[in-house]
């Protein structure tokens, strides 16, 4: 279990550091190209936004995972090590509840967020077809999942990175 953990986190981090190259890139031929050009391509900002979202879908996972979203931690530093345990659980758990949630009805809710989203509809600059752009939700959340069960494995066995 300890091998998949680790294999999923390098995977999260690694796309998530691409998204992010790709945002920088991005923005910095859109700052470039108003400073020195006469006119500045349409479609970098559309792509810096859309790079955004898949970035911190996938470096959220890895986040999770590394133990670094952020958290208050000045009350629960004052329990003993079994109570912190099992808050962390706790939080966990319920993390894992609401993200499922949010999954089950991206994906098969009242229509499915796919579903509501026409076949035709492209995004403005870029033309991809916004399918793609929305089904970053379903892969969040559906990697949070995931990444949650993974957490409170690695909680349950005393480890803290994969």
């Amino acid at each position: 279990m300890d091998k998949i953990i680790k294999v999923y986190k390098e995977v999260m981090t690694g796309v998530g550091i691409i998204g992010l190259v790709g945002f920088i890139a991005s923005v910095l031929i859109q700052v470039v190209s108003r400073t020195f050009l006469p006119t500045a391509p349409n479609w970098t900002e559309e792509a810096a936004r859309y790079l955004f979202i898949y970035m911190v879908a996938f470096a959220g996972n890895a986040a999770v995972l590394n133990d670094e979203y952020v958290g208050v931690e000045m009350l629960v530093e004052k329990f003993p090590n079994s109570v912190r345990k099992a808050i962390s659980i706790v939080i966990m758990v319920c993390l894992c509840v609401f993200s499922g949630f949010v999954f089950i009805n991206c994906v098969v809710g009242p229509k499915g967020l796919l579903a509501v989203t026409p076949p035709a509809m492209v995004s403005t600059a870029l033309t991809i077809p916004m399918k793609y752009i929305y089904a970053a939700e379903i892969f969040l959340f559906g990697c949070y999942v995931v990444s949650f069960i993974m957490r409170i494995y690695m909680i349950l066995s005393k480890k803290k990175e994969g």
